[in-house]
């Protein structure tokens, strides 16, 4: 057995019959779904922003100092 690799089952077997997803409160579940899209949209738009803020660097360091061409 190779270090660092966790198997419960061989591969090919069934999933076990008995198992079962533990039971979730509702309550509970819709404030942390109301919470997981908020964070994963800042994230994104924090993102998007380093983008317009590096493709603005360029423009202003590279493109600008050599004028205008032709």
């Amino acid at each position: 057995m190779r270090r660092g690799i966790c198997m419960s089952a061989p591969p090919g077997s069934p999933p076990d019959e008995g198992a079962s997803l533990p039971e979730t409160d509702d309550p509970l579940l819709e404030s942390v779904m109301s919470e997981v899209p908020r964070g994963a949209l800042a994230l994104a738009a924090f993102t998007v922003g380093l983008m317009l803020v590096a493709w603005f660097l360029i423009y202003a360091l590279v493109f600008l100092p050599r004028g205008t061409v032709g």
